[in-house]
């Protein structure tokens, strides 16, 4: 993330804590053991007389797929595990004389649960940071985490109607992705009917989680009366964008910023300029439920382009910190720059041709945990340079999973810690 001081960047955590390490982390080449041992926790749908193909076998096969940017279509995937048979058999991974069909690797994503698949991997990794965070922490500073919630379109999962055969056109599926912007992981993959299901699809999952010392961030479509008073009464903190879908709130807050111009918080942070009014009167009925700062931001991160006209941002925060708040404003595109900007340009995601709903849920899952396996790599190994960690091991992402898997396994991490770190808390606070 972005210049943050009061967001918890746990990423940033983790690359001071591995960076002092005394030795490099060894690479283990019986990392697929542990894989198919964390796909174990995945139920096979299919009876076991008529099983073929292990269910952990393939998921690992499709994720090493998907490491390498080439996870498209169930009939590319086939392809790809047919010609490169002789690089799954050296993991044990397959019998050349016996390759999966597209129609066997599309009737299991259609029919696997996308959210065991979630949580096998996105829980082991989440563990695995919070352990190396703690490790590094000093127990004193309370950070604080930020969520977001946008949609993602499949663009190539709609499918033109036939007037022949009387089919009408099928709409292009709208995913929506609840992301832990903090750690880089995504706890949540619902796809949707349409573009305004977001909304009560985002509440509904708000109210899942614990929201205590969370900011939640999202698009002016979620600014909700309903939404907040979820968030408010989850413990949580938000700050949301507000455009023209709430004319009345967005006039309410310019007036407000307006009359208050002495009373406001003006500052700088990174390229944009604040002015933040902290509320000092009893809100009302105009006001937000749990709003303490109305916010106006204006843009010069693209001062340098040919179309740079900047406009003035309205925004209401239940955070009364400016600093905090300028860091969650900054940070709120996390999600779409960050998680769907790689799914899209590396993951090729948007040439995904699926139109199944379930096989589009468990393809995005399978590349959140593929994009947050590339964020936990880049932290460790490249400082934060994503571009770097995929030229390095895009080709050969199995050296990236020899590093990284076994540290999924408690008494591997906590070994490599107890030898490396002695001092290293110390070192790293100078």
């Amino acid at each position: 993330m972005n210049n943050t001081k009061e967001l918890q960047d746990s990423l940033q955590e983790v690359s001071v804590v591995m960076r002092g390490l005394k030795q490099k982390i060894p690479s283990n080449k019986k990392f697929i053991k542990t894989l198919l041992h964390i796909f174990c926790g995945v139920s096979d749908f299919r009876q076991p007389a008529k099983i073929k193909y292990r269910l952990e076998n393939i998921l690992c096969m499709f994720l090493l797929i998907a490491l390498r940017g080439r996870f498209t279509s169930f009939l590319a995937a086939s392809e790809y595990i047919k010609y490169k048979a002789d690089y799954f058999k050296k993991f044990g991974l397959l019998d050349p004389k016996e390759i999966p069909s597209h129609d066997t690797l599309r009737r299991i994503f259609m029919n696997i649960d996308a959210n065991e698949l979630r949580d096998c991997l996105i829980n082991r990794i989440g563990t695995l940071i919070k352990k190396i965070v703690d490790k590094g922490s000093d127990g004193k500073t309370k950070k604080i985490r930020l969520l977001s919630g946008d949609g993602k379109t499949f663009n190539g999962s709609g499918r033109k109607g036939n007037k022949a055969k009387n089919t009408c056109d099928k709409r292009n599926c709208n995913v929506f992705n609840f992301f832990d912007a903090s750690s880089a992981l995504c706890h949540a993959v619902i796809p949707l009917d349409d573009k305004d299901s977001e909304i009560p699809t985002f509440q509904k999952v708000l109210n899942k989680f614990n929201l205590k010392d969370t900011m939640i961030t999202a698009d002016a479509l979620h600014c909700q009366r309903k939404t907040v008073e979820i968030i408010n009464k989850k413990g949580g903190l938000y700050c949301i964008k507000v455009k023209d879908n709430q004319p009345g709130f967005k006039q309410h807050i310019i007036d407000v910023i307006k009359l208050n111009q002495s009373k406001c918080v003006r500052m700088s942070f990174n390229n944009c300029d604040y002015e933040i009014f902290i509320i000092d009167y009893k809100t009302n009925e105009l006001d937000f439920p749990g709003a303490k700062a109305y916010i106006r931001m204006n843009s010069h991160k693209r001062k340098d382009q040919a179309d740079y006209n900047p406009e003035d941002q309205y925004f209401v925060s239940s955070a009364d910190n400016p600093q905090l708040i300028m860091e969650a404003i900054d940070n709120r595109w996390a999600i779409e720059s960050g998680l769907h900007w790689w799914k899209d340009d590396f993951l090729k995601e948007d040439e995904c041709i699926f139109t199944d709903k379930n096989a589009i849920k468990v393809m995005a899952t399978l590349n959140n945990i593929a994009y947050g396996i590339y964020r936990l790599g880049a932290a460790i190994f490249n400082d934060h340079k994503m571009s770097a960690t995929r030229i390095q091991f895009q080709d050969e992402p199995e050296k990236l999973l020899e590093k990284l898997v076994p540290l999924m396994e408690k008494q591997n991490l906590t070994m490599l810690l107890k030898q490396n770190m002695r001092g290293g808390r110390k070192k790293n606070s100078k």
